[in-house]
């Protein structure tokens, strides 16, 4: 954007900027980022490496623009899905404007262990302004039990500001939010008013397929798998969406369909009305399962999926 067109649509001190949103697996990323949002823009799960992918969610607000980068679950790669997992965690962390590390204070009662420390050396190492979120505090049994917690965070780097917060209940969101905003330079409007993220709409689609899945079958496929969106067609009065859950193994799709197709049918129903919202149409999702061995380690699959 020319300067003259930005100092059009745009007042004089206005703030905008990328936030990568960090942390070990299952620690609230998603539920934070949608917080923050304001609207669901990212899956949640209690399984962890739910997020697989950065999801972008949009915020705008009295003079700024911030947008969240929800990033997987940062760990030590063991297969080609998680390496390239870990790659995208990098990326974020190297071209954003701020950074939220979320820790998780009901797993770390009795202090944080290697996995924290690991991303907190990433983070320390991006040399980018960060605030450290010591979240799910809503879960210890007393407040004060978040005290010995957040003194031994403020050691682990050099952060802007410490907070104790509750993704799930909102607690201490608001004054997270105004010290993000503080963060953030001066820049332009990235994206128009009313957009919440940047994916397309058949990447949430799936994104939405996959988190009922997962909440469906629960342990006995944890993330083997993959949601892709083979056509989606608009008629008059429904839009029909066809979709293939990808799973490594026969054992493991007969799972996924359940006992006389059961399972798919319960994932499809509560997926349908997830799509239903955000679409704000009819819908007739069309669910089938095939089989695609090794697909975490398929460069190529995992790339025609966007992974």
């Amino acid at each position: 954007m020319s300067e003259a067109g930005r100092a059009a649509s745009e007042p004089e001190g206005f703030r905008s900027g990328f936030i990568a949103v960090v942390g070990r697996p299952n620690v609230g990323k998603s539920t934070l980022v949608n917080r923050l949002v304001g609207r669901k823009v990212s899956i949640t799960s209690s399984r962890p490496q739910t997020t697989r992918n950065p999801i972008r969610g949009v915020r705008n607000g009295e003079g700024y623009q911030a947008v969240f980068v929800d990033t997987p679950g940062s760990q030590k790669p063991r297969d080609t899905l998680r390496h390239r997992m870990q790659e995208q965690v990098l990326e974020s962390l190297s071209e954003s404007d701020a950074i939220l590390f979320v820790l998780d204070a009901s797993a770390a009662r009795g202090g944080f262990g290697g996995g924290d420390r690991y991303v907190a050396k990433l983070v320390s190492e991006a040399e980018t302004p960060t605030v450290a979120c010591l979240n799910k505090v809503d879960l210890l049994a007393r407040h004060d039990d978040a005290l010995p917690l957040l003194a031994e965070l403020s050691q682990m780097g050099d952060w802007r500001e410490t907070f104790a917060i509750s993704a799930s209940t909102g607690r201490n969101t608001s004054a997270l939010m105004r010290t993000v905003v503080d963060l953030l330079p001066e820049g332009p409007v990235y994206f128009p008013e009313g957009v919440v993220t940047d994916y397309p709409e058949t990447f949430i689609i799936s994104e939405f397929i996959r988190e009922k899945a997962l909440g469906v079958l629960r342990e006995e496929v944890p993330h083997a798998v993959a949601v892709e969106i083979d056509e989606v067609e608009r008629k008059e009065n429904v839009t029909v969406i066809y979709a293939i859950l990808h799973v490594e193994r026969k054992s493991q799709r007969m799972i996924v369909l359940g006992k006389n197709g059961q399972t798919i049918r319960r994932i499809g129903s509560e997926a349908r009305r997830e799509v239903e919202r955000l679409l704000g149409v009819r819908i007739y999702l069309d669910l089938k399962v095939r089989v695609t061995p090794g697909w975490r380690s398929n460069r190529q699959f995992l790339e025609r999926l966007g992974l």
